[in-house]
């Protein structure tokens, strides 16, 4: 069995690579081949901050392995590559999905790790917008020394947002993806404000040269289009935006605040870092990478109520009021309502429920997933290299399946 189909292990290879074989930063997106190698490899072409602590003592998995390949899942279908709904087994699933890598963790023990492609134990690999879930946690920590108001207006901390569609919203907004603001979060249309923002990262070809500079620059730029509070609008900005006002807060860098405030509790076991827009700016919208192993050590934080080996990371009641105050109809009002049917979108974690239990997500594109079931103690970290961004179907499909998982292993 492998992972992604399409994976081809010629990228960048040889002194130097063949021209047609090479890597740009602007053009990580332009070939799923370039994609999947960037996602692996994003310190080689990207600014970078290191975030690591593996001075810490390492947090171990306790092992109790299972052979999990011929288990029978649901599968929801994906109309986009022609999958009808139907049945398969673990094993498809992780072919079907297009897996780098999975870890399956019940009560704190490790199931199941697989690795597929060049991913291996060690590798970082990059979350996408899992990252947004992390940065959520800084903040959980500020708030509970009261450092950042939740309710506070944005404007207290970064009053150059004055004039933008941040001028008049919270720190709540910024949390929940209610802010109103005119923006496209459609990463392969190169004309929406979301490939802008991949611009502004250098990660894509720049179409003009006044442009601004940094991600902060682009935030005041930002226009409101109503719905503040009310609608769930998913909007990357928002996370930057929240990040430039959790360094304003403490006067640290934000990939500081994340060494501090949450990676070096954990116990990690690898390299991490977090990539850097053209002006040296984090990009907690997206920007963390890490291995697997870490990423499972972060799940099983939020399913233990914030606490690990002994310490605490995040107050167990901001990880209760993501899983117990989101707000539905907010949910049931954008644009994808039925990616999660009867979900909701808080503290940059989305929330599903379903027979009394509630789940944590933490949802990155291309097929990036932190599954988190405090109620059943399951945490399911998966890295995938799937080859479009965004969709609603695989994301889905993924996330029935794993479901599934979760309550056969119970």
């Amino acid at each position: 069995m492998s992972g992604p189909t399409t994976w081809d292990e010629r990228i960048m290879r040889g002194f130097p690579p063949p021209p047609e074989l090479r890597v740009a930063a602007d053009q990580v997106y332009a070939d799923v081949r370039h994609t999947q190698w960037f996602m692996q490899h994003v310190r080689e072409v990207e600014p970078t901050a290191d975030v690591s602590s593996r001075h810490e003592p390492v947090f171990e998995f306790p092992v109790a392995r299972r052979d999990l390949d011929d288990l029978p899942l649901p599968d929801a279908g994906d109309p986009s590559i022609g999958a009808a709904p139907g049945t398969w087994t673990f094993a498809d699933m992780l072919a079907g999905t297009d897996t780098d890598g999975i870890i399956v963790l019940r009560d704190g023990r490790l199931l199941c790790e697989r690795y597929f492609g060049s991913l291996r134990p060690e590798t970082p690999h990059l979350w996408h917008s899992i990252t947004k879930s992390l940065a959520s946690c800084v903040a959980a920590n500020l708030v509970e020394r009261g450092v950042l108001g939740a309710d506070t207006p944005i404007v207290r901390y970064v009053p150059e947002l004055a004039d933008s569609a941040y001028g008049d919203v919270t720190v709540r907004h910024l949390l929940d993806m209610t802010v109103g603001v005119r923006y496209v979060e459609d990463h392969e249309d190169l004309d929406t404000e979301d490939s802008r923002l991949d611009r502004l990262c250098g990660l894509k070809p720049r179409q003009s040269s006044d442009e601004p500079g940094s991600v902060y620059d682009y935030a005041t730029t930002t226009v409101t289009d109503g719905g503040r509070g009310r609608v769930l609008h998913y909007v990357s900005l928002n996370t930057d935006v929240l990040g430039w006002v959790m360094e304003r807060a403490t006067g640290q860098p934000a990939p500081e605040l994340l060494h501090r405030e949450v990676w070096s509790r954990l116990g990690t076991e690898h390299d991490a870092y977090i990539a850097l827009d053209g002006a040296g700016s984090a990009q907690l919208d997206g920007g963390f990478c890490s291995s697997l192993r870490d990423l499972a050590r972060f799940g099983l934080m939020l399913a233990k109520g914030g606490r690990l080996a002994g310490r605490t990371v995040v107050p167990e009641w901001w990880i209760d009021d993501a899983r117990r105050n989101g707000d539905r109809s907010a949910f049931a009002a954008s644009d994808d309502p039925d990616m999660l049917p009867g979900g909701s979108y808080r503290n940059c974690f989305w929330v599903a429920e379903k027979e009394g239990r509630t789940v944590l997500l933490g949802i990155g594109m291309y097929g990036q997933m932190l599954y988190v079931d405090p109620d059943l103690h399951i945490v399911i970290a998966k890295f995938s290299s799937q080859p479009r961004a965004g969709l609603a179907a695989p994301i889905t499909r993924t996330f029935v399946a794993l479901e599934s998982l979760a309550g056969a292993l119970t």
